[in-house]
């Protein structure tokens, strides 16, 4: 009877797919009535964001232009009525100001008459009255006031003014700077609001003071009365309005508790279906390709999971013959955790292979893979008739600071009396800790006089001065030298040879090298 196929991870993600994605697109159909007007709702949020962040910036210049006024009205030159002297001041003060083309200071008594107006040359005739509305009450408060438009005595245009008290005992004078609505006007078109929008800021009257659209016709004149109702009955608010320019637009305002000005905008209504409809076909498309790309999705991802775990079999194989496994990116989470717990079974086996061979303090073969690696190289010297010779290695005057500087700092010194043998070997040379305060080191390929030679280095290495976390200690170093074939054929023979000559060395007066005598 012929066994039936398993089904292939690839064949599973279609049938899953399948099993998402049609629902769900059956769902996007009938969510796509509630996410129009969704959208809608939250472009118009977005907007009045928008209307709260531009009468911010709105207020933060106005706010700039008070800090300065407020600066200069404690001018000196005020109060010794030094008033060419202060018109210079105030120039100054100007040319610090942005877009300062559309801005200037007047200085003023409580009668009205100006004394400097930065529009006109100082010498000039200026008026005795002022159309600013409002301008008693600094006197009566004592605080600065932001006015509705008004005509200016002197340019005769549509302007604003800010005006602040001139302090002293008494307020005899204020200091008002006049504003053209172009500077807001400027302020508007900064912001790039999209193609159609219509964007505008009004007084605390309802009069317009700059429009992104038809500027010079409208400044000056009143809002629409809707406007004028809406902005009487609320702070913010959204409604549906028409413009001066006969369009229908979708209006959102914002009036600042600050200056007591609104701003609003108004998005074209056929703009607005406009932007939704595309909203509304984007999904419907978006759904279509959402289930081709799916499908396509999960017949790559299918192939390259399975490839992934095929991917794994090997590193598997070779744990279990105890080799070191070492598996590359897999693309896969999973296979990736799976690949990482084999790579780190396969490093804590190494781990634990290393640690039986290896001393914990020095990192250096210990006695046992010593005598391995000796055993091995004498059967290979046997063969190939070479040498070998085993250096044995005391040091000298360690229990001394081992007792008197404690265990620590002597197992700072083993370490680094281990990295000198080290340095001091070839790469060829095995160097092991057989315990305690004595190490060895095999010579591959050395006869007895080249090791002597190199013992002797090895032993005035050893013998400088090591600095221990601030301590300053010395020791020095007995070695005995047995070499194959002369001292001995086996291991033991060589290291029990090796370690009297360096106990030889030790009786002479240490720091010394010994060989052993030939067997």
């Amino acid at each position: 009877m012929k066994t039936k196929r398993a089904p292939t991870i690839r064949s599973k993600l279609v049938l899953l797919v399948m099993a998402c994605v049609v629902p769900a697109s059956l769902m996007a159909v009938l969510l796509i009535a509630y996410d129009y007007q969704r959208a809608r709702d939250q472009l118009l949020a977005n907007s009045l964001h928008t209307a709260r962040a531009m009468i911010s910036v709105v207020d933060r210049d106005l706010a700039s232009i008070e800090s300065s006024l407020v600066a200069l009205s404690t001018s000196s030159y005020i109060k010794s009525r030094n008033f060419r002297a202060f018109y210079q001041q105030a120039h100054q003060v100007l040319s610090n100001q942005t877009n300062q083309d559309d801005i200037n200071i007047a200085l003023l008594d409580i009668h009205g008459k100006q004394y400097i107006n930065t529009r006109r040359p100082f010498d000039t005739a200026l008026p005795n009255s002022s159309k600013f509305v409002g301008m008693h009450m600094i006197y009566e408060t004592g605080r600065p006031v932001i006015s509705d438009i008004f005509i200016g005595e002197v340019t005769q245009r549509p302007m604003l003014a800010v005006g602040v008290p001139v302090p002293g005992k008494t307020i005899q004078y204020n200091l008002n700077a006049g504003i053209f609505p172009e500077r807001f006007e400027k302020l508007l078109l900064q912001q790039r609001l999209p193609e159609g929008w219509i964007a505008a800021i009004f007084d605390g009257s309802g009069r317009i003071v700059a429009r992104t659209r038809d500027m010079a016709h409208y400044a000056g004149k009143m809002a629409t009365p809707e406007m004028v109702r809406q902005m009487k009955a609320a702070t913010e608010n959204t409604f549906e309005s028409v413009t001066y320019d006969g369009i229908s637009v979708q209006t959102v305002f914002s009036r600042s508790s600050v200056s007591n000005w609104s701003l609003a905008i108004g998005i074209p209504t056929q703009s607005l279906h406009h932007e939704l409809r595309e909203t509304l076909f984007f999904l419907v498309f978006a759904t279509i390709g959402l289930l081709i790309c799916s499908l396509a999705a999960a017949w790559f991802i299918g192939g390259r999971i399975a490839l992934s775990v095929h991917g794994l079999t090997g590193p598997a194989l070779a744990l279990g013959s105890g080799e070191k496994v070492d598996v590359p990116p897999l693309h896969l989470r999973e296979a990736d955790e799976v690949g990482a717990s084999l790579m780190k079974a396969s490093a804590m086996l190494q781990s634990a292979q290393h640690r039986a061979n290896h001393d914990g303090l020095t990192g250096l073969a210990n006695r046992t893979l010593f005598n391995e690696i000796v055993n091995q190289q004498l059967l290979l010297c046997e063969r190939n008739h070479s040498q070998l010779s085993i250096l044995y290695i005391d040091l000298d005057g360690f229990k001394i600071i081992n007792d008197g500087h404690g265990h620590e700092t002597g197992d700072r010194l083993l370490r680094s009396v281990a990295a000198r043998l080290k340095a001091g070997s070839r790469s060829s040379d095995i160097v092991a800790r057989l315990g305690g305060d004595e190490f060895a080191i095999v010579m591959i390929g050395t006869s007895m006089t080249n090791a002597k030679a190199t013992a002797e280095k090895l032993v005035e290495c050893i013998s400088e001065p090591y600095v221990l976390d601030g301590i300053t200690v010395s020791i020095s170093a007995s070695i005995g030298i047995a070499a194959y074939p002369e001292s001995g054929v086996t291991s033991e023979a060589l290291l029990h040879r090796a370690d009297r000559a360096m106990y030889k060395a030790k009786g002479l007066g240490r720091r010394r090298v010994e060989t052993a005598p030939s067997a």
